[in-house]
């Protein structure tokens, strides 16, 4: 489902006369092995983000082990749907991804799905480059260090410093120059409520008190939900060039 903000209209992007360079498309995906680590969360804030500043988006929910509350299709009423752990479900998903006319695609990735999507990736990567497809994947980590494990070969510690302090993880850094954004931990009374009621944290916001329902209307939480927004977008601003590169460096890759 191809998302816009119908409120305003974002200047259209200079097209190129070539075809290729003008349909370069950019996938952001999620990335890891433990289910509850926060990608869908991550990844429902930044499709607010994008529809708040105007740039359209498709969303595909590729996680079919979350199969109702808290995906990303129950956030985001439409959102398709797959699986791409079948012999044709990756290429499927391209194929959704070039007949969209959106330039920027989010798809979240169930929990343990990187051996599926890392082998495809070995095999058709080139010729998916050819048809002007990016990919930047994110990965979620948490204390808990078997969620870098899809990162990571090798972790050490319970806290963030196996990943700044440890060879792998400094090593992991030095190549992949990863930009990183800290999401902050909810309150579990806010977050149940949000995955509950199928609403999205900017959606909140803007859902009439019946919809939101008691507690995400009461007026401290709306406070904290304002807060949470406010800083997890001042971070996706801040890489704005990675998440969203300008058209014309997105042509040239």
């Amino acid at each position: 489902m191809t998302r816009v903000n119908p409120s305003k209209i974002k200047p259209s992007m200079e097209k190129t006369t070539d075809r290729k360079q003008a349909d370069r498309k950019q996938i952001i995906f999620t990335e890891g092995a433990k289910g509850g680590g926060g990608k869908t969360t991550l990844l429902s804030s930044l499709a607010d983000f994008f529809l708040a500043e105007n740039i359209p988006v498709k969303l595909v929910d590729a996680d079919i082990d979350n199969k109702s509350r808290g995906s990303l299709s129950h956030l985001f009423k439409g959102t398709p749907k797959i699986d791409i752990r079948t012999d044709h479900g990756l290429d499927q998903f391209i194929g959704m991804v070039l007949d969209d006319s959106a330039q920027t695609v989010l798809a979240d990735l169930g929990a343990g799905s990187s051996k599926e999507t890392w082998a495809w990736f070995e095999q058709m990567h080139d010729s998916v480059s050819e048809e002007g497809i990016r990919f930047l994947a994110i990965g979620l980590v948490t204390n808990d260090s078997s969620t870098t494990s899809a990162i990571l070969n090798k972790v050490a510690g319970e806290d963030f410093s196996y990943l700044f302090e440890s060879e792998p993880g400094q090593r992991f850094l030095q190549l992949a120059k990863p930009a990183i954004i800290e999401m902050e931990r909810r309150l579990p009374d806010i977050q149940q409520e949000l995955n509950d009621r199928g609403l999205s944290l900017r959606q909140a916001l803007e859902a009439s008190a019946e919809i939101a329902g008691p507690v995400l209307s009461k007026s401290y939480n709306r406070m904290r939900i304002k807060g949470y927004v406010s800083r997890l977008e001042k971070q996706f601003s801040e890489v704005i060039d990675v998440l969203f590169p300008p058209h014309e460096a997105l042509a040239a890759k």
